[in-house]
């Protein structure tokens, strides 16, 4: 099982019509798509403009989206209020400008940001991508952080492959 779709199996379990999600990292949409069907409001940020085309097209049909052309560290200049849950894809837009990717210390504050937007028993899911330049450099910053910050990994989710994606789904207690 890829991570996407175990990322897709267990935030299934997590999230209902009366929640809140955010997309930190909308990409082509596909995160966003799939809260949009499971929760009331989906918020999706991005820095690239082509991703936010890319989500656009996809989530027509959908009225419970708000896209956002921004980095998604700029997360506290928006009212979204208290959030059930966030999802993290970090690394570069598939079949994009490769050059146009997260950022260690970006993706760090919006990390931040969102744990402290994140309600009571709500989620971080977060999936690191270590084969592209900077991307194990991402993971260690985070991995840092969240070990030093004491905060709850529940589960941990890793391919048995050299450079595959890491997720971690994070509970706020």
């Amino acid at each position: 099982m890829n991570n996407n779709t175990f990322v897709h199996k267990y935030v299934r379990t997590l999230i209902t019509k009366d929640d809140i999600c955010v997309d930190m990292t909308a990409g082509n949409g596909n995160d966003t798509v799939f809260l949009a069907s499971l929760a009331k409001h989906v918020y999706a940020f991005d820095i690239s403009e082509e991703a936010i085309r890319n989500t656009s097209e996809r989530i027509e049909g959908y009225g419970n989206v708000t896209l956002i052309n921004d980095d998604h560290a700029s997360i506290d200049r928006y009212d979204i209020g208290k959030v059930r849950l966030f999802i993290f894809n970090l690394g570069y837009l598939p079949h994009g400008d490769d050059l146009s990717c997260t950022k260690p210390e970006s993706s760090l504050q919006a990390f931040q940001k969102a744990y402290e937007m994140l309600e009571k028993n709500g989620y971080i899911v977060i999936t690191f991508y270590l084969g592209h330049p900077g991307g194990k450099d991402e993971y260690y910053l985070l991995d840092s952080y969240i070990k030093k910050s004491d905060i709850s990994v529940m589960e941990r989710y890793r391919q048995d492959k050299p450079d595959s994606p890491v997720t971690y789904i994070i509970r706020k207690l």
